[in-house]
């Protein structure tokens, strides 16, 4: 159980950083300058127009959490974990959604990523039922 959690958690982070990829060249575009690292970082942490992108951040972190436990996860927050991922993308009152599906409109390497995602969000189901 705890593997597909660890594996659901990969293909979180891995999409959060093509996320984060797509989203530091689009502030690229809009300011017409190169972003250096450290100012991509303080524009997520401190511009409330980033504020979007936390629950993902947070949900990863709560994710880790839970594989790094040493207690076993009950089938609830099994179902919990996979609820709080689909709402995340899926769902049209997540602050992530808009973009998540403009990504998915506009960048190839990101459906990859959206697909892993959904093979291992499916995994986890089936452990979960």
């Amino acid at each position: 159980m705890k593997i597909k959690l660890k594996k659901l958690s990969q293909a979180l982070m891995d999409v959060h950083k093509r996320f984060l990829e797509n989203e530091k060249n689009q502030a690229e575009a809009y300011f017409e300058k190169k972003i250096s690292s450290f100012e991509f970082v303080m524009m997520l942490t401190q511009d409330k127009g980033f504020a979007w992108l936390q629950p993902f951040s947070a949900l990863i972190a709560e994710i880790d959490a839970l594989a790094d436990s040493e207690e076993e996860m009950s089938e609830v927050e099994m179902k919990t974990i996979a609820e709080k991922v689909e709402f995340l993308l899926k769902d049209p009152a997540s602050s992530v959604v808009s973009r998540y599906n403009h990504h998915l409109g506009q960048d190839p390497a990101f459906i990859m990523f959206h697909s892993n995602l959904k093979n291992e969000l499916n995994e986890f189901l089936k452990e979960s039922v």
